[in-house]
């Protein structure tokens, strides 16, 4: 157990380093391109990217998670599963091939074709190195783990940033910035793991070496799949319904407040899911644990976001120009859905770890039929902040809808436990944000740089504040874990 806290320490130190490099460079990225391309051609990025993302769940296939949930696998399991992803890989290329005048049609945008059709190159070079970066992960290995998605995401930034800034490309800057971080993320791995007699695939294929994966697999790739059709459906009905420069204003706030939240969450699910997987026989440790990631969340996401409201007045004329301005109130009601879009997300890698992933499945469904009619609803109404509004409010009684009908099932009946660990950094949250729109109040002589910079440091310092008084047990157990004492306690 002590070695299991030891790596789960370290593999979040490293993968705070690896959030911390990719967000910022992901941000400025966003941040750059909506300044230089505008909402309109940042609409037509938003459209390639959901492809891109959904297609990368059908690259997966679940597998991946599958190959970490299973404790021991042997060399032709490997082997096989190896060259399957690859065949999965280029089927999902011929299929992005043939349905990309379909997907351009739907989204009434005809350049999208060849947009889609070439920025599939991408999922025959991906599955070479996928499955050599899944046995590090089950590994908790992430220092190389950490250098390869650094330099990955530094290349494919940079040159997305240059064309899209010098060249007269356009949307077309993000489809060779993805080629070529796909490349850069997919070599290094190839290479380490082709240079390991342990990892190295054999020219082997067995079938029934690899069904129950696959059938592991497919629930997963079904639950993850519809998980991404209800959260991106949003932007597909913005996109749809109102057109890409509303797409381009809607998903620049979504993007600016998911981006650090789900490299937060990324960051503590990435450890947490080995990690429940390893004590997944324990309710009261699988409690424990569930408690501690959702209270660390929502210490972490609720002041972000608390402050992303009473800047986004300020910052997105700053950092983007005026022409965004349409953007502030949509980021503003959009932090809600965030809270609680990045509270439901550690649930997924608590149920794959204890082998329920048809709950997960099931979960999907039923959010399948809610959500869709939901959004189609309030794009009704012609308006973006409408569906803005009625995404949060969905989201927040989905948390808890989730909670009674799947988690307790798991960790017991934990509700009032749920509650606090919830409540009091938000109310936190709610102090600091009325001390700081009370601030600004008073500083109406002050530049939107000079009130960013002061709204952060006593921001910070309210919360932190509040946090020591109101929340010792929390600063106790985030100080015991980075000093290697607490994740997991025996006994």
């Amino acid at each position: 157990m002590a070695s299991l806290k030891n790596k789960a320490v370290t593999s979040v130190k490293l993968t705070s380093i690896s959030m911390l490099v990719t967000s910022v460079l992901q941000i400025a990225q966003l941040l750059i391109l909506g300044r230089v391309l505008g909402p309109e051609i940042f609409g037509l990025i938003a459209m390639v990217q959901i492809v891109i993302q959904f297609s990368q769940l059908f690259l997966e296939m679940g597998i991946t998670d599958a190959i970490i949930q299973k404790e021991k696998i042997n060399k032709v399991e490997l082997s096989s599963l190896y060259w399957f992803s690859i065949f999965v890989g280029l089927v999902l290329f011929v299929a992005l091939f043939l349905l990309a005048p379909v997907i351009a049609l739907m989204f009434n945008e005809p350049s999208l074709t060849s947009m889609i059709q070439v920025v599939g190159i991408s999922f025959i070079i991906l599955p070479f190195g996928l499955q050599f970066q899944t046995l590090a992960t089950k590994k908790l290995e992430f220092v190389q783990i950490t250098k390869n998605e650094i330099l990955a995401t530094t290349i494919g930034v940079l040159l997305t940033v240059y064309l899209a800034a010098f060249t007269t490309l356009g949307a077309w800057s993000l489809v060779y910035g993805h080629i070529v971080m796909s490349l850069f993320r997919s070599v290094p791995w190839v290479i380490a793991g082709y240079r390991d007699s342990a990892t190295r695939p054999q020219l082997v294929f067995s079938w029934s070496a690899i069904k129950d994966f696959v059938s592991f697999g497919l629930y997963r790739l079904g639950s993850t799949s519809i998980n991404y059709f209800t959260t991106k459906i949003d932007q597909m009905v913005v996109g749809v319904m109102l057109g890409p420069v509303a797409l381009g204003y809607y998903s620049m706030a979504m993007n600016l407040i998911m981006q650090p939240v789900q490299k937060l969450n990324s960051m503590i699910n990435r450890v947490a899911f080995p990690v429940f997987s390893k004590i997944q026989l324990d309710q009261r440790k699988l409690r424990k644990t569930y408690l501690l990631i959702t209270n660390m969340l929502t210490s972490f996401n609720a002041p972000l976001l608390a402050g992303v409201i009473v800047l986004a007045p300020y910052a997105v004329p700053l950092l983007l120009g005026k022409d965004w301005g349409e953007s502030i109130l949509i980021i503003q009601l959009l932090c809600l859905y965030g809270l609680f879009k990045a509270l439901g997300n550690p649930s997924g890698s608590l149920f794959i770890a204890v082998g329920k992933v048809r709950w997960s499945f099931y979960w999907q469904l039923f959010q399948l039929g809610i959500i869709p009619v939901v959004v189609f609803l309030a794009g009704l109404s012609g308006e973006i902040f409408v569906v803005a509004i009625a995404v949060g409010l969905l989201r927040m009684l989905l948390f808890y809808v989730s909670y009674f009908v799947r988690i307790r099932q798991i960790i017991g009946d934990s509700l009032r436990e749920l509650n606090i660990s919830i409540a009091k950094p938000v109310i936190h949250s709610f102090i600091m944000m009325a001390l700081l729109y009370l601030l600004n109040s008073q500083l109406t002589e002050v530049g939107e740089v000079s009130i960013i910079i002061i709204d952060a440091i006593i921001g910070g310092l309210i919360y932190g504040v509040l946090m020591v008084l109101n929340q010792r047990e929390l600063v106790a157990e985030v100080r015991g874990f980075f000093r290697k004492k607490t994740l997991v306690k025996q006994g």
